[in-house]
Order: C-alpha cells, then structure tokens, then sequence
C-alpha cells in the first residue's frame, strides 16, 4: 500500500514540475520588444558607495573591535540583509537591461547591435555575480552564525566566481550610459541615478 501512495506522489511530483518548468520557459519569451521608454521608469537605484562601505574590511574590523559578540553578530546580520538587498536590485536592473538589449540587437544599425552586445555581457556578468553572492548571503543568514560560531566575513563577498561585483557594476553603468546616448540629457542623467 505505501509503496503505491509512494509511486502516485512521484508521479504527481514529476507532472507538477514539468508543468512548471513550461511555465517558466513561456514566461521567458519576451511578449514586444523593450524599448527606451520601459526601461528608466524600472531600474532600481544601487548606492554602491554604501556597497562598497559594507564591503570594507576595515569597517567590519572596527565593529568586530567596538561592539560584543553579541552585538556584533546582529551588526553583521543588519549589513548582510541590507547587501543581500543591494544585489537583489543589481540583479534586476541587470535583468531589464538584458532585455533592452535582446530587443536592441534585432535592429538594423550595426553600432547599436555592438553596444547592446557590450550591454548584454556586463549585464549578464552582474547577473551571475549577484546569483552567486545571494547564495552564499542567503546560507549565512540561514545558518544562523550566532549558534555556529561561525564568523562570515562581509569583505570575502566582493568577488564571487572571479568578477568583482562592484567592478562589474560600474562597467555595466558605463555600458548602459554609452548604450543609451541617444537620450536626451535629463533623461540620461535620470538612467545614470536610477542605476
């Protein structure tokens, strides 16, 4: 009897997951093109002077100097949630400006289709930076380092699979501006802010 319940659960598993995965892959197909106009109004704005000061191994040496085990562990929590956030938001700009330049390509004008190249590279390198640094972010702030003792350390974080994220970041911001010159200066001051 289990053994049938067991074999009707895998099968129901199986039909669910395919369900969703064909979800997931219609989903993925753009339903237009991605013009100008739907890309400023969706970018969320990354400080990465605050990234960069959550970054800094001597920041994190000074709150490990000033604050007790205790305090510190929450301290350190408090800037992994707010990274954590942080690459949440490089991934989706990262994302938008993906799909500007997959509509961007399509078009005639060879210059255009080499910027949005360079677009689309540095966008997808901040992608996979921000994939692999949530990971690790989201595990430690899963493990709960006050019961293992365990001492993350934020400075470890600014490279993950050999890019370095801010790095990374302010290439794609130098991308997206060079991609997107034939804005009107306000609006591309806007671009520049948002991103």
């Amino acid at each position: 009897m289990f053994s049938i319940i067991f074999t009707w659960l895998i099968v129901a598993w199986g039909a669910l997951s395919c369900i969703y995965m064909l979800r997931c892959a219609w989903s993925r197909f753009p339903k237009r093109d991605v013009d100008v106009d739907d890309v400023i109004p969706f970018l969320y704005p990354v400080d990465i002077s605050l990234a960069e000061s959550l970054l800094d191994p001597a920041t994190e040496f000074e709150f490990r100097w000033k604050l007790g085990p205790p305090q510190f562990r929450e301290a350190q929590r408090k800037r992994m949630r707010l990274f954590l956030e942080l690459t949440r938001r490089m991934a989706h700009n990262s994302k938008v400006l993906v799909e500007y330049a997959d509509s961007e390509k399509n078009r005639q004008d060879p210059r255009r289709a080499s910027l949005a190249s360079t677009l689309q590279e540095k966008a997808i390198e901040v992608r996979l930076y921000s994939l692999l640094t949530g990971i690790k972010l989201r595990f430690w702030l899963l493990l709960r380092t006050d019961i293992w003792n365990a001492k993350p350390v934020l400075a470890h974080l600014r490279t993950a699979g050999e890019i370095d994220g801010l790095q990374t970041y302010s290439a794609l911001k130098v991308a997206a501006a060079a991609a997107f010159m034939q804005l009107p200066p306000d609006e591309l001051d806007s671009l520049t802010r948002n991103l």
